[in-house]
């Protein structure tokens, strides 16, 4: 793909094909469908996700603004998983965002969480407050000590990063391009962690 000179331009504030960090999600989802089984739930930064169609018909879809807004979304269904999609990077308080929703998932159910590690210019009501390293996701989920099994993996390398500043279109890009990781780069760090108190225990 053909990067041209970024330094003699600005970012485009809109793009009208799929992002790249869209592309990597659904690249990372698809991987691990298996484990997105039953009835669950996407909070994140945008109503309908441009990844959405690789869930399970089962999921439903929420933009939540804030911990205030969990009752509603939550209400008085279990779900067994949760994707939580760079909603956590929009709070002023990562960690209890996290805390309100690992007090209100089951035992066992699976949490998701997504964030870019590479911050952009975005709309005012998406611009994230953080940028997020694959190592400081690790330690905010490895300090409530109501998950376990958490894992952390990041996908980006100096291509993506620059295509998802710039806001080109990932069909653009190569499979080797979409699937090189340089830990340099990390446009997408994915934690995957479970909630205490599952049959394995």
């Amino acid at each position: 793909m053909e990067l041209g000179d970024f330094g003699r331009r600005s970012p485009a504030l809109t793009s009208d094909g799929v992002s790249v960090y869209d592309a990597l999600t659904r690249q990372f989802l698809r991987a691990m469908l298996t484990s997105l089984a039953g009835p669950g739930l996407v909070l994140g930064v945008e109503a309908e996700p441009g990844w959405v169609d690789v869930l399970p018909e089962t999921v439903a879809l929420s933009f939540a603004r804030s911990t205030g807004e969990l009752g509603r979304e939550f209400g008085e269904a279990t779900v067994d998983w949760v994707v939580l999609d760079r909603w956590l990077q929009q709070l002023p308080d990562p960690a209890l965002g996290l805390e309100e929703i690992v007090g209100r998932l089951k035992p066992g159910a699976l949490l998701v969480s997504l964030f870019t590690g590479i911050a952009r210019p975005e709309l005012d009501d998406l611009g994230p407050l953080w940028s997020v390293a694959p190592y400081g996701a690790r330690r905010l989920h490895e300090e409530r000590s109501g998950l376990e099994h958490i894992e952390v993996q990041q996908y980006g390398n100096v291509a993506l990063a620059l295509a998802w500043l710039y806001r080109l279109p990932a069909d653009g890009l190569t499979d080797e391009e979409l699937t090189t990781v340089d830990p340099a780069y990390p446009v997408l760090v994915a934690v995957t962690a479970t909630k205490r108190g599952g049959n394995d225990e």
